[in-house]
């Protein structure tokens, strides 16, 4: 029996020990570690007093005896663990109390406790009190005779407190065995006698999940890094409780040389659960000890003390050997069940994998979380990230956990974009001013009209309000002047009242860079990666200042949002700019946005930098 199986009593007048309800045991060993193995009385030939034979039974493991001073501690307490003990002799139904002085235990009157000690270590026995010790063996006489009138005894092994080898211990932590002495003149037939053990027992499954968090998804940013925090909380719900059973094994004792024929054995809880005894319907039981497993399954870990009363039944008979045997029965108790807790998935580990989107990533380890932790256990840390030069990446971040037991796993994801200025081939107004710009322009296709060779882009930039100052049969060498005489007159400075000019001039660039880079135009001529025009750009974060000295441009300045002046849009293609930006302008783009400078301003940025590929995609 182990140190949680119930303290036991006997039906008859004794009085239930302890208070204990169900117990949850910690993952670590408790304190008061059980009695484990097997114990049994034995005979001792070879000793030098008390070497009587067996009456019933084997050297090791004898039930019936001719003498008190035969009867001596087996060497199979060499199956139990490691630790102090002591011994006592207990008349049938004083197990609940093993202690000195109490009423049943038959050794204390001749000797205390501490004559009675041994030890296990390693499967050796060594005497520590000063009972007769022989051949590995302890005698256990003298003890007082049993008022059982079939002369049974019960030997108790309790384990002692390692840590306080003077402790009171109760009937948890002891293993039991019946034997009996036989007299000239008892009774030749006795009635049957009944011990057991109970453990009770119980799986506890938790559930796990997982979240994911960061404290942003999207950095838009010219150069250098930045870094992103994330957050990953690991919950588990209160475990689910299973497999709530009781077992033991119940030890029918039969003091007689004979048989018994057509026991019934059973076992029930105190909750009216009835328990399966194996084999003890209608079973003949031998002299000796006869052992039955049993088993009780329950729906729930009980709230309460939960007490396991086993009974043995038997008719009348005549026995060859003992004569007589009247009709009867016999029961036993053990009270305060306490269950094991058998914890199945009670902890997780915790991986993490982080990576540029589509590739498998690099995985690490974040701390591993049990059932003991809160819920959700939060791990937070961070992950720098390289700024790409121009256009966006995405990095995946995943956290996964996989369960102790079961490998159950589970995961949560975080994609972040980082994002440089976009990739759109634009070109600025610098560029479109130069020979180079100027060639494109000049040597774009014409339409004939009439006599007349009218250029195919001055045609498509005056469809644009600010534009329409262009003659609508410029040559494509007028286009090209036109061009360069409005950037040469681009001003907008602190002390000018409007900012006209500058935005006719960088919306003119804008214009040019969409004209010239879309094949179904004016033929991709500036080797853009794709139409300029279709590419969607964030207005909510435009450079304030470009700076171009260092031969690249990069935002020297503050961001800003542009969006009032294209109507609050967040985003909008670079078409859809031209379009908006044309709308509020008068014819050749003197009255632009109602004159109000600053809306002015607001868009003449967002068109430079979309010039200066500084300008963020959408």
């Amino acid at each position: 029996m182990t140190l949680r199986a119930v303290v036991m009593r006997s039906v008859v007048g004794s009085a239930l020990l302890g208070s204990a309800l169900w117990m949850v045991p910690a993952p670590a060993v408790a304190a008061g570690t059980p009695v484990t193995g097997a114990v049994s009385t034995s005979t001792n030939e070879s000793a030098t007093v008390g070497n009587g034979a067996c009456l019933h039974g084997t050297a090791v493991n004898c039930n019936i005896y001719a003498s008190a001073d035969d009867v001596w501690l087996s060497g199979l307490p060499t199956t139990v663990g490691d630790g102090t003990y002591f011994f006592a002799v207990l008349s049938p139904g004083s197990q609940p109390d093993p202690q000195d002085g109490s009423d049943g235990n038959l050794s204390s009157p001749q000797d205390p406790f501490t004559d009675r000690m041994f030890s296990i270590t390693g499967g050796a026995l060594t005497n520590l009190g000063a009972h007769e010790f022989q051949n590995g063996e302890l005698q256990l006489a003298p003890f007082d005779p049993t008022p059982n009138p079939g002369g049974v005894y019960i030997l108790a092994v309790c384990q002692l407190d390692p840590a306080d080898s003077t402790s009171a211990v109760d009937a948890s932590s002891c293993k039991y065995d019946a034997f009996k002495v036989r007299t000239s003149d008892q009774a030749a037939a006795d009635p049957l006698t009944i011990t057991k053990d109970a453990a009770g027992s119980f799986d506890t499954t938790w559930t796990w999940g997982i979240t994911k968090s960061v404290d942003k998804t999207r950095v838009e940013q010219i150069g250098g890094s930045t870094v992103f925090t994330y957050s990953v909380g690991i919950t588990h719900d209160g475990g689910t409780d299973s497999n709530v059973r009781v077992t033991g094994t119940i030890d029918v004792f039969n003091p007689n040389l004979d048989p018994v024929a057509g026991a019934v054995v059973t076992d029930q809880l105190s909750d009216g659960t009835v328990c399966t005894v194996t084999g003890g319907d209608g079973v003949t039981v031998d002299s000796g000890d006869n052992y039955f497993p049993y088993s009780c399954s329950l729906t729930d870990v009980p709230s309460g003390e939960l007490d396991n009363n086993a009974s043995v039944a038997w008719d009348g008979q005549s026995l060859t050997d003992d004569g007589d045997l009247a009709g009867g029965s016999a029961d036993f108790t053990f009270s305060s069940i306490a269950f094991d807790q058998t914890r199945y998935d009670d902890c997780v580990t915790v991986g993490d994998v982080f990576g540029l989107h589509g590739t498998t990533g690099t995985a690490s380890s974040l701390d591993g979380v049990c059932a003991s932790d809160p819920s959700p256990t939060t791990q937070t840390y961070s992950r720098t990230v390289t700024i790409p030069a121009h256009d966006c990446l995405s990095y995946d971040n995943t956290a996964t956990f996989t369960t102790n037991s079961s490998g159950t796993t589970g995961s949560a994801g975080k994609t972040v974009t980082v994002c440089g200025p976009a990739r759109t081939g634009a070109l600025t107004m610098g560029y479109w001013q130069n020979k180079n710009g100027q060639s494109i322009v000049s040597g774009g296709a014409t339409t004939t009209s009439g006599t007349i060779k009218v250029c195919n882009s001055g045609t498509w930039l005056r469809q644009f309000a600010p534009f329409q100052d262009l003659s609508g049969t410029a040559s494509c060498a007028q286009v090209a002047t036109y061009v360069s005489s409005t950037i040469k007159a681009a001003t907008c400075t602190s002390t000018m009242k409007t900012c006209n000019a500058m935005l006719k001039a960088q919306m003119l660039a804008t214009s040019l860079d969409v004209y010239f880079s879309d094949a179904g135009l004016g033929g991709n001529k500036i080797g853009a990666p794709a139409p300029v025009g279709g590419v969607s750009i964030d207005l909510t974060k435009i450079c304030k200042m470009i700076d171009g000295s260092g031969g690249t441009a990069t935002c020297a300045g503050a961001f800003e949002d542009t969006s009032p002046a294209f109507g609050g849009a967040h985003a909008l293609t670079v078409l859809q700019m031209l379009s908006y930006a044309a709308a509020k302008s008068n014819l050749g783009g003197s009255n632009w946005y109602g004159q109000v400078k600053a809306t002015q301003v607001l868009a003449k940025d967002a068109f430079d930098a979309i010039n200066n590929q500084v300008a963020f995609s959408a």
